[in-house]
């Protein structure tokens, strides 16, 4: 199941599993068009093990993909950072959008998956 929380700063997480993180970014990806973080997102993500074991070994917890100043710009980009984790020897995922970014898109790519989530306010 996917845990999405949408805190007092307008910033949404969603928390899920390795693979259904990848194919929810992916299917964002085909909705709204690549941009360049999300293309690095899904290359991360595709790359899990590389990218967790660098995290750790440099002490951190969040890694911020790559964003084009056009995107940024035109407000465009998707992810802000991610968080790579196991948690009971599963690879999870902790996605962080930006600030702009419509929680009614992620709904939508979630129920046209068919993949059950909850959210929840902090």
């Amino acid at each position: 199941m996917v845990r999405i929380v949408k805190n007092f700063y307008s910033y949404i997480y969603m928390d899920a599993t390795l693979v259904e993180a990848l194919r929810i970014l992916e299917e964002l990806g085909e909705i709204k068009g690549l941009t360049e973080d999300l293309s690095d997102a899904i290359r991360v993500l595709k790359n899990f093990g590389t990218f967790y074991n660098m995290l750790r070994k440099r002490f951190k917890k969040y890694l911020a993909p790559r964003k084009s100043e056009t995107d940024l710009i035109s407000g465009r980009v998707v992810i802000d950072k991610l968080k790579l984790y196991r948690e009971r020897g599963e690879n999870r995922v902790t996605v962080v959008f930006d600030k702009r970014f419509d929680l009614s898109d992620l709904v939508s790519v979630l129920e046209k998956l068919s993949i059950k989530y909850e959210i929840s306010q902090s």
